[in-house]
């Protein structure tokens, strides 16, 4: 928040005494830290995110603050900073990552902030999650193939082979020979957990993702914990605690499905392990067409004050050169 002041002019008394006038100009801030492209599971390239997220702002003053945060893959990082690059007086771009990770057989995910995208070593271990995926879509796809569906690894294999490939591109192969009606009705019938051709793979745990993270120069932050609905309070608890203690910096407080009474929840974990608060959509585009860019879906509003310590904590920017 930006407050302009005019002070009073000397030599003004009686009643016509002007003590100050005060002239505000308020800068909304707008914030999302949870962003996919077509580097993974969205349906954005990273140059249209940033375009979309512009134009979401509006064309006005007010700054935006953005991280593209895509599943195992810093693919997409160059271009979206590349693009970021035109709006550099008001847009500040974050290079993340989303890393899957296995707790005791329930999936966590870890985001990844300012991270250095050429190091050597999350870009080996990102290849490693990536060629889990690569098995485990082999075994979907034999799966629905077993169950008379024509489609092949051909039909969802990229044109990038560091483009993350998941579920939702086999869901729209389906939707595509008209096998389904919608992605949602894929994963309902087919890709879920539980449905007939869902298959589990291999992960890393939480704390090594944040070993990863750190060793790249970025903070780790715990994504959307109130999403992993196999794990009760005491447990969400005991993995944030035990995060902790492996190096987490933050927890993502602000979440487009939260309710209040699971926002103060987090917040009350936050507080109590000294993490820093963030927030962000999990914006994929059409893949999750009820959730736009930075207010989720609809009345979300990730406030500004959570910018100051997550801006100091995540250093200078370190900014890759663009494709």
């Amino acid at each position: 928040m930006l407050i302009h002041t005019v002070h009073r002019r000397p030599g003004y008394s009686g009643p016509h005494r002007l003590l100050f006038i005060w002239r505000k100009y308020i800068l909304k801030t707008y914030i999302d830290l949870h962003i996919h492209s077509t580097a993974s599971d969205g349906t954005f390239t990273p140059a249209e995110i940033v375009t979309s997220a512009m134009a979401a702002a509006g064309n006005k003053k007010d700054p935006v603050v953005i991280a593209l945060t895509d599943h195992d893959t810093v693919a997409g990082v160059p271009e979206f900073i590349k693009e970021a690059k035109k709006y550099k007086d008001r847009l500040t771009a974050i290079p993340g990552v989303e890393i899957s990770t296995d707790y005791h057989g329930v999936e966590i995910h870890i985001l990844g902030y300012n991270i250095d995208i050429n190091n050597a070593a999350l870009l080996e271990r990102l290849k490693v999650c990536r060629e889990s995926r690569d098995g485990r879509n082999e075994k979907i796809i034999q799966k629905l193939q077993e169950q008379g569906i024509q489609i092949t690894m051909e039909d969802i294999r990229p044109a990038d082979p560091n483009e993350t490939i998941a579920r939702p591109h086999i869901a729209k192969q389906l939707l595509k020979k008209k096998y389904v009606s919608s992605v949602k009705e894929a994963f309902d019938k087919y890709l879920a957990e539980g449905r007939s051709c869902y298959v589990e793979r291999i992960m890393p745990t939480p704390q090594e993702a944040i070993s990863l993270i750190q060793n790249s120069g970025g903070i780790a932050v715990l994504a959307h914990l109130m999403y992993y609905k196999k794990l009760n309070a005491e447990q969400k608890a005991e993995l944030t605690a035990e995060l902790k203690e492996a190096g987490l910096a933050g927890i993502e407080t602000y979440y487009n499905t939260y309710t209040p009474v699971e926002e103060e929840y987090v917040k009350s974990l936050a507080k109590q392990h000294a993490l820093l608060l963030t927030g962000g959509t999990d914006f994929h585009g059409q893949n999750k067409p009820h959730i736009s860019l930075f207010k989720g879906q609809g009345e979300m509003d990730i406030p500004e004050d959570i910018l100051p310590e997550f801006m100091e904590a995540i250093g200078k920017l370190k900014q890759p050169t663009g494709k």
